[in-house]
């Protein structure tokens, strides 16, 4: 008797959809890790208004914009509130694009973000006690 399984509500919760034939939800398979990768374009954009705002663990929006001239993969990365902060890099985008263009939702949150001085040359590679935002490094997942 001790090998049978205690009846209990998930039981035959479970037990039902599958005499049903129902789809049985996977309580782990909600969110599934795609990539980690830098936002192009910081440089562009006017980030002092976001620079105090942005953390790390911060949801970003992805929205595809598909009449972009210089990419037709293109996807933007902006912040809740509207901000644009720049786009996904050309040469990751393409699969995330079509996940997109096929309706999938894909979650982009801030893995990291470097701060330093944005006078200094790019290919310096000095610690720097700015302020500005120099490098914003997101995960992104598909939503399932």
């Amino acid at each position: 008797m001790k090998d049978l399984l205690p009846l209990s509500a998930l039981t035959q919760q479970l037990m039902q959809r599958s005499l049903q034939k129902t789809a049985i939800e996977l309580p782990f398979a909600k969110t599934i890790f795609l990539l980690e990768t830098h936002i192009a374009g910081l440089g562009y954009y006017d980030l002092k208004q976001v620079t105090e705002t942005v953390q790390v663990h911060d949801a970003l929006q992805l929205r595809r914009e598909a009449g972009n001239i210089y990419d037709e993969l293109a996807i933007e990365v902006l912040t809740l509130s509207q901000c644009k902060l720049g786009y996904i890099p050309k040469h990751r985008n393409p699969i995330l694009a079509r996940l997109m263009d096929a309706g999938k939702s894909l979650l982009a949150e801030v893995a990291s973000i470097q701060r330093g001085d944005d006078s200094l040359a790019y290919y310096r590679q000095e610690p720097s006690e700015g302020t500005t935002i120099t490098d914003i490094r997101l995960k992104i997942s598909l939503q399932d």
